[in-house]
């Protein structure tokens, strides 16, 4: 595979978001949509009650808590356009605890609050995922205690039942919260040198869990390079059980955190235009449906929520609403379970 085919990784991405060369590769007719309509996702990562760059980032200038108003204000965005998708909860943010007993410096009113808008209006449209489970140091199963390495060093070198032991946990953490979890999204790109032991885990903690057949993680971004399709990357035949690896096909055009305050909007306004021009005829999403590529937009919560500014919910706002105009009724929002049910159903 040559240089410019590589897939950007998610680390690789955040860093270069503002990368502004799109290009389109070819593919296969759209076995994704439901007749007569163009299937759209959203991904949305690193949900929590708190702004996880804030322990991520040393010196990040941001409101440690997310308030309850906010993400109220995002379930309003995802109800007006009935937007679908996946969107993390996370099930240890922050290295701070349990979202299903306590965490520290947040206060339980607040966590309550989260989990609730989470729960009643937000999954029933979006699926829930955690992202592993700190999106940030490694926490040892057995001594119940952080360790000193990322969770993307971690899961590299762990073996299969470890990596198992630890989703069983995550989704027994987001299932005692009222939020089962259909599938995996990864903190950067962790679990890419390992895929196959790590769609194994997947596979093995879904059934421990759930007894699900069909299951699925989001691992690949691959920006504005060539996009990608989705794959079953793991089946256990005498369980009827298949992993599918679901892509994001666009970048966080929202991500605007490294530039000042003034040039932010314009920034994103610009992105927005590289997404979908106005009248409709260019940008990426025009030019993955003309390659026959899955329409899965990306976004992050801390991209939302702008360092307390909400300039990315306003973006977003802004790029559905151009999308509700530009495609009308020959575009649907799906969830990121109901593509790979229908990539595997055929």
């Amino acid at each position: 595979m040559s240089a410019e085919q590589r897939v950007v990784t998610r680390r690789a991405l955040l860093k270069g978001v503002e990368a502004a060369a799109i290009s389109v590769a070819a593919g296969d007719a759209l076995a994704q949509s439901a007749p007569g309509k163009i299937p759209m996702s959203l991904i949305v990562d690193d949900g929590s009650p708190v702004d996880p760059l804030f322990y991520e980032i040393p010196g990040y200038e941001t409101p440690f808590l997310v308030p309850a108003e906010f993400t109220s204000r995002v379930a309003d965005t995802f109800e007006r356009f009935d937007l679908r998708g996946k969107i993390t909860v996370i099930p240890m943010p922050s290295c701070l605890g349990r979202i299903d007993q306590s965490l520290k410096r947040v206060p339980q009113d607040h966590l309550q609050a989260f989990l609730k808008i989470m729960r009643e209006r937000i999954a029933p449209r979006f699926d829930i995922t955690p992202e592993f489970l700190t999106h940030l140091r490694a926490y040892d199963l057995k001594k119940g205690s952080y360790q000193h390495i990322f969770e993307d060093a971690w899961i590299t070198r762990a073996p299969l039942e470890e990596v198992v032991d630890y989703f069983v946990l995550a989704f027994h953490i987001l299932q005692n919260v009222g939020l089962p979890a259909t599938g995996i999204t990864s903190p950067w790109d962790s679990g890419i040198d390992v895929e196959k032991k790590y769609a194994q885990a997947l596979a093995d903690a879904q059934w421990k869990v759930f007894h699900r057949k069909l299951t699925w993680y989001f691992l690949y971004s691959v920006g504005s390079s060539p996009p990608r399709k989705l794959s079953v990357e793991y089946q256990a035949p005498e369980r009827g059980q298949t992993v599918v690896s679901v892509p994001a096909n666009a970048p966080d055009i929202f991500w605007s955190m490294e530039r000042s305050t003034g040039e932010r909007r314009k920034f994103i306004q610009d992105n927005i235009a590289q997404l979908l021009s106005a009248d409709g005829r260019t940008g990426r999403i025009r030019e993955l449906i003309e390659s026959s590529h899955p329409v899965i937009l990306l976004t992050h919560w801390q991209s939302l929520y702008t360092q307390g500014t909400g300039l990315g919910l306003e973006g977003l706002n802004e790029l559905a609403g151009r999308i509700r105009k530009v495609f009308g009724n020959s575009m649907e929002w799906v969830s990121c379970s109901e593509r790979a049910r229908r990539f595997v159903n055929g």
